[in-house]
This record gives C-alpha cells, sequence and structure tokens, in this order.
C-alpha cells in the first residue's frame, strides 16, 4: 500500500471517529430528551428528505469520483454541470415529497405532524448539492476537504443541538432545525474551499453536455444499485412505522445507529479506494490492495462485534437509559449481518472503480426484495425483532453473493478475501514489536 492511500485512510478514519463521537453524543442528547416516540419522530422527519436525495441523485455524485479520477473532464465544468443537475433534481424531490405527504403520510409517518414534513422539504437543494459537491473533493483526493466538510456539518448540528433542547428547550423543533443547520454550514462552507483548495467558483465553467450524458450514464447503473441498498438499509424503518409505532422505530433507529458503528474502518477505506481503483490501471496491484483490505477490516470487525456483543448492554443502559434496554437485544441480532457487510462495502466500492457498478446492481436487486419479504412477515408477529433478523440475513446474503461475484469478475481465491495470510501475521508482529521497542 503506497503511503499516500495510508495517509488518507488514516486521516478519513479519525475523522470518521470523530464524526462517531459527535454523531454518538448528538443521539444521546436526542434520545435522552426525546424518549423513545419523539426520537422516532425525528428519525422519520429526516428519512423523508434523505430518502428522496438517495432514490432521486441518480448516481451523479458516484459517476463525479470516477470522472475525476479518470480526468476526462475539467473540474469547474463538472461543478457547474452537477450544480444544474443538482437545482432540478432536487426542485423534482420537493414536488415529489409534497405528493407523498398530502396522500401517504399516515400510512409511512404515523403521528408526525405534516408540517414538520412539508418544512423539511425546503432544504432539498442544498442537500442535493452538498452530496455533489463534497465528492469533488474525494475524486481529486483531496481528504482533508473531503474530511473537514463531512465533520464541519456534524459540528455545527450538534452545537446547534445543545443550544435548541438546553437553552431554548424547543425539543422536537428544536432537532429538527439543528440538522438544518448542519446542512446549510456544510453548503457555505463548501463553497469557500472551492475557491481555496480547487481554485474555482460556481460561476466559472460551463454545463457540459458529454459529461452530463456520461455521468448519468455511468451513474444510473450505480444509482440502482445505491437506491436498492438504500432501502436495504431503510426498510425496516418505514416497515416498522407502519405496522408499529413511533416508539418503536425510535428503540430500533438507536440499536441500528450503534451497530453501524462498527463500519468505521470500512467506511474509511471505502472513500480512499474507490477513486483510487478508479485512477489505477495496474489490474494486480488493484486486486492485491482491495483482498488485504477485505480480509483484514473482517477479522477486525469480528473482533469489534465480540465486543460490542459483551458491552451492550451497558452501552445502552448508561448512554441512553433503561427506556432503551430493548434496543441492547436489536443490536444483537444486527450483529452478524453488520460485521460480514463490511466486507462487502470494500468489494462494492472496488467493483464501482473498475466501472462494473452493474454488480452491485444485481446483488442489490436480490437483496432488497428478501429483506422486504422478511420484513413483512417477521414484524408483524415478532415486532422490532423481525426488523434485526431480517437486516442480518440479507446483509449476510449480499456480502456472500457479492464475494462469489467479485471471485469471478478478478480470479481472486475466496481464501485471500476473507482469511488472514500469512504476509498479515508477519505485518501484525512487526507492528506489535515496533510498539513494544518504543515502550
Amino acid at each position: 500500500m503506497s503511503n499516500s492511500f495510508i495517509k488518507n485512510t488514516v486521516m478519513t478514519l479519525t475523522r470518521q471517529i470523530s464524526g462517531i463521537l459527535l454523531g454518538l453524543l448528538a443521539s444521546i442528547i436526542i434520545a435522552r430528551s426525546l424518549g423513545p416516540e419523539g426520537n422516532g419522530l425525528y428519525q422519520l422527519i429526516v428519512l423523508l428528505p434523505t430518502t428522496l436525495m438517495t432514490l432521486l441523485n441518480f448516481g451523479v455524485g458516484t459517476s463525479s469520483v470516477y470522472y475525476v479520477g479518470q480526468n476526462k473532464y475539467e473540474i469547474k465544468d463538472i461543478i457547474k454541470t452537477n450544480t444544474a443537475s443538482g437545482i432540478v433534481l432536487s426542485l423534482v424531490s420537493i414536488i415529489i415529497g409534497f405528493v407523498v405527504v398530502m396522500f401517504f403520510s399516515e400510512k409511512f409517518f404515523e403521528g408526525v405532524p405534516q408540517d414538520y414534513l412539508y418544512i423539511i422539504l425546503m432544504i432539498m437543494p442544498l442537500l442535493m448539492l452538498n452530496e455533489f459537491y463534497l465528492v469533488i473533493f474525494q475524486g481529486v483526493q483531496d481528504f482533508k476537504s473531503y474530511n473537514s466538510l463531512a465533520l464541519l456539518r456534524q459540528l455545527a448540528a450538534l452545537i446547534s443541538l445543545v443550544l435548541f433542547i438546553f437553552l431554548l428547550q424547543i425539543g422536537l423543533v428544536g432537532t429538527v432545525i439543528a440538522f438544518t443547520v448542519g446542512v446549510i454550514t456544510q453548503f457555505a462552507v463548501t463553497l469557500f474551499l472551492f475557491k481555496k483548495s480547487l481554485k474555482t467558483n460556481l460561476l466559472a465553467g460551463k454545463i457540459s453536455r458529454d459529461y452530463f450524458k456520461d455521468s448519468f450514464s455511468f451513474g444510473f447503473k450505480a444509482h440502482f444499485s445505491n437506491v436498492l441498498s438504500f432501502i436495504n438499509y431503510r426498510a425496516d424503518i418505514y416497515l416498522i412505522s407502519m405496522f408499529l409505532n413511533p416508539a418503536a422505530v425510535g428503540l430500533y433507529g438507536v440499536a441500528v445507529s450503534i451497530a453501524e458503528r462498527l463500519w468505521i474502518v470500512s467506511q474509511s477505506i471505502s472513500s480512499v479506494l474507490y477513486p483510487v481503483i478508479s485512477s489505477s490501471n495496474d489490474i494486480e496491484s488493484k486486486n492485491k490492495l482491495t483482498s488485504i483490505i477485505s480480509r483484514n477490516v473482517l477479522f477486525f470487525s469480528i473482533l469489534a462485534g465480540i465486543v460490542f456483543y459483551f458491552v451492550s448492554d451497558l452501552i445502552f443502559r448508561i448512554l441512553f437509559g433503561a427506556a432503551y434496554d430493548e434496543s441492547s437485544d436489536i443490536l444483537k441480532m444486527l450483529l452478524p449481518g453488520i460485521i460480514l457487510f463490511s466486507v462487502d462495502r470494500i468489494l462494492s466500492n472496488d467493483l464501482a472503480g473498475r466501472g462494473k457498478p452493474e454488480l452491485n446492481m444485481y446483488t442489490s436487486i436480490f437483496t432488497v426484495v428478501s429483506n422486504i419479504i422478511l420484513n413483512f412477515l417477521l414484524i408483524p408477529k415478532v415486532g422490532i425483532a423481525g426488523a434485526a433478523v431480517s437486516t442480518s440475513v440479507t446483509y449476510s446474503l449480499s456480502t456472500v453473493i457479492k464475494i462469489v461475484l467479485y471471485k469471478r469478475e478478478t480470479g481472486v481465491a475466496y481464501s485471500k478475501l476473507v482469511l488472514l495470510q500469512k504476509e498479515d501475521m508477519a505485518l501484525f508482529k512487526q507492528l506489535i514489536n515496533k510498539a513494544v521497542k518504543r515502550k
């Protein structure tokens, strides 16, 4: 692995850890201040714009990273074209959102006042543009700016949350405003970094028809996969709301947010891996890099999962209070799928970087259908435990299928993707010896 890859990964991992701490603190404040029901209402409110953004961004962000890595178009033209695409797509999102709230809010957003849902839709343009702009820094491998923007959004939201809940005491309204402040802050600082780091702005460049066509052509294949993955991630939340109540959403949402912290390493590495794979033509090096990352991420995810299993009761009791005791059991059910899915994330970004996003799409079609069917069968019978089992099973299925597809595409042996090798043990031994000598 190159020094720059390791440096960018460590930088991103550090940001992820900081983000986790900020996000965890925000989750604790919201969970304790609003209780399970209020927490569930908040999650449903912010789920509306994030769902619309995921469903309607058409993979522009993913294709931006790919084409920046390919150096096919000028950065200023990509930014200008992304801006036009973001504005149009966000307006479409708002219209669709209004229709959903008007006719389906009682079914999918039970207990949530419609006014909250209408108001939160107004941040769609900034939410969409933030997504399309952030990936530009990822594409040029400016991970300092990339990580700073993501972290700043969380920090701004947390500070606002403390102000609105503890000082102004406006509860649910305050949490929604804090979410909005985070989005606005990220957008404002992004414009500043465009000028400082990339020496450009929104007025520079031109709308490129060729890039527009390429971005939607490439992006659509990745987008369909991302949409299915998102549905696989969040279908359970909607179905819990449909079959149960906001309090159940709150209990389940907290468990999921803690369990997904296990993805910290795979998320960090994936963010760096995608642009590296996209810009490299050395197939052997790509195969070796991804296989090393895949098996080591799985190994450390298993170790972390074991720790999570035994300390989960204590974590929820101390951080969230007795009202969230049931969330600990849900987390334990989620762990097997969460652990295995860390490998899926690595392989998915590698395949997308090779220009094969359709392989991720095929996997997602199968797993999302399986997840929805299992949720429909299990949630009415066993409640939120059914959602946890469904999610864990489908994450595991997705990983197994992705490993098989990756093996067929690259020829890399299964053992090299999931089992530690002698070279890994030698590296661990070397690192331990260095650490001992320093003492």
